[in-house]
């Protein structure tokens, strides 16, 4: 007697619906491994404001995919930027590749190489070409703040004092250099949490 195994069993109609419901149902890579992206990185830039501060960098090729929302990014050699390669989804943007370029030549020098993506148009000169100042200002940590007395007629200006990547000692920035909204709004809140949970100590005291 012939036993068969599963894998020469015939599949029926309902089995293979199933099937193609769980292809269906797989979620689809947001990036291909090869494909370029966009990386938004918040940092301080002494000197300008935020609407000069160009936070889109790049393009930097997809490595490979380390987990569900988060890609290992190649780094150019000397490409002066400092950061940690693997980065979560929303800081990423992909880049659109035309697969029909025009093939007309407009001189002898034109190569496939120097060919322009739109978005790369798109965005300022300076913010995907690296520059020695890319990740030298980004801040890793807020420690803590403090609102210095006014000496003059001018509104006494909040600083914060921060951890700089690349940098051992923390240095006080005032709050128009910080251009990392997201520590901000959790340095925040978590110290708003704090001055709460005190009043509420205070108050079953009394």
């Amino acid at each position: 007697m012939t036993q068969t195994s599963p894998s020469d069993t015939p599949t029926g109609p309902h089995e293979q619906a199933e099937d193609l419901n769980n292809v269906a149902r797989s979620p689809k890579p947001l990036f291909e491994v090869g494909s370029r992206a966009w990386l938004y990185m918040e940092r301080v830039k002494p000197g300008l404001t935020k609407k000069l501060t160009h936070r889109w960098h790049g393009p930097f090729r997809i490595k490979k995919k380390v987990e569900e929302y988060a890609y290992d990014l190649e780094l150019p050699d000397r490409s002066g930027y400092r950061f940690h390669p693997v980065v979560h989804v929303s800081r990423l943007k992909p880049v659109n590749e035309f697969q029909s370029r025009p093939t007309t030549r407009l001189a002898p020098d034109i190569s496939e190489n120097t060919q322009l993506d739109f978005d790369e148009e798109l965005l300022p000169e300076n913010s995907w070409e690296p520059d020695q100042l890319a990740g030298e200002y980004e801040v890793e940590t807020i420690f803590d703040d403090k609102t210095p007395l006014s000496t003059s007629t001018e509104r006494p200006v909040r600083e914060f004092l921060v951890k700089l990547v690349g940098y051992v000692e923390p240095k006080w920035e005032p709050a128009s250099n910080l251009s990392c909204g997201g520590l901000l709004y959790d340095y925040l809140r978590h110290k708003r949490s704090e001055q709460r949970f005190q009043m509420v100590q205070v108050a079953d005291e009394d």
